[in-house]
């Protein structure tokens, strides 16, 4: 009984170490795979530019969680950026005028899966609207934030306009 406990455990021993030589690409599970594009290299978020009636409307990008492929480490690698709030980040005071019954294009540098429209008021309270951007629904100074979803992480881009 104690010479076939031996051989067992001998056995699953052996079984294991050679399970553990497999070839170096078979365990480099961190490494990209060469033959699959990597869609993503930009170590940020793409742009946003709002396009408004004829007008090109720059935003600022707030927070973001981003990762991407570093050709030099031949690894994934990501990035956390913080910021102050939407409302602390911008002032309404220098909005841009935009015409409310304009239509509203939003131009991202690489598509996003999906986004999000919130508005902010001066108290720092935010509100979500439904998409697709409308600004019919809005007059005054306003501040929005587009909360955009990517493969690659998300990021919040802010923009303050003068809806008429």
């Amino acid at each position: 009984m104690g010479e076939k406990f031996i051989i067992i455990v001998a056995f699953i021993v052996a079984a294991l170490l050679l399970y553990g030589c497999g070839t170096a690409d078979e365990q480099a599970g961190d490494l990209a795979d060469q033959s699959e594009p990597i869609h993503s290299q930009s170590q940020t978020p793409p742009a946003l530019e709002l396009k408004i009636g004829d007008e090109t409307i720059q935003t600022y990008r707030g927070s973001y969680s981003w990762s991407y492929y570093d050709s030099e480490e031949k690894s994934m690698s990501g990035i956390e950026a913080e910021s102050i709030p939407p409302h602390e980040m911008i002032s309404t005071d220098n909005a841009r005028k935009v015409d409310r019954h304009a239509d509203v294009a939003l131009e991202f540098g690489e598509r996003p899966l999906s986004y999000q429209l919130f508005v902010w008021d001066e108290a720092g309270n935010r509100t979500a609207y439904p998409v697709p951007f409308e600004l019919s629904e809005h007059e005054g100074p306003t501040l929005f934030e587009i909360f955009a979803h990517w493969e690659q992480g998300q990021a919040s881009y802010v923009v303050a306009l003068d809806v008429e």
